[in-house]
């Protein structure tokens, strides 16, 4: 079917060009028309206006969370403005979500930081003990030894 020199298959494929405003004025004007003339099209207008609206709330709830953990994170590693510490702690008292998110977010951070001290604790252990232990069958140890021996029986002659 033709409505404004566009046919549905190509509005179809326009939709999403069409929704997201990124058509120049002149295909945009011509994608309109064929909507306002052919209703099949425009039922496929509204569950795609009606879907990007949704994904569109979702982007910002998403980038609102992205920004309040970087506060967090901010704030909870001394680095944040000293100027924006009021307003963050303001907040922190007025929004639930801020205060579960510290919660949770302190708990992540002592977690990783205990888990990264005991296994740097744990390698160093390790790599000590088997270093020893090559030295030793190695016979690293006894030629030091001798060498130092002979060292200072130079100085006893």
């Amino acid at each position: 079917m033709l409505k404004g020199n566009l046919t549905c298959t190509i509005v179809g494929k326009l939709l999403t060009h069409y929704v997201e405003d990124n058509l120049d004025r002149k295909c945009k004007e011509m994608v309109s028309i064929h909507l306002r003339n052919c209703p099949l099209c425009m039922e496929k207008y509204m569950v795609v206006k009606k879907l990007f609206n949704e994904a569109e709330k979702k982007r910002k709830l998403i980038k609102e969370r992205e920004n309040m953990y970087e506060e967090i994170s901010l704030y909870i590693d001394g680095e944040m403005e000293k100027s924006r510490i009021n307003d963050f702690e303001a907040t922190l008292n007025k929004r639930k979500e801020y205060e579960e998110a510290l919660l949770n977010i302190s708990k992540l951070k002592r977690t990783l930081n205990n888990s990264f001290y005991k296994t740097k604790y744990n390698i160093e252990t390790d790599i000590s003990k088997k270093v020893m232990e090559r030295l030793k069958t190695s016979g690293f140890i006894n030629r030091i030894k001798n060498a130092v021996e002979r060292f200072f029986t130079c100085f006893h002659q």
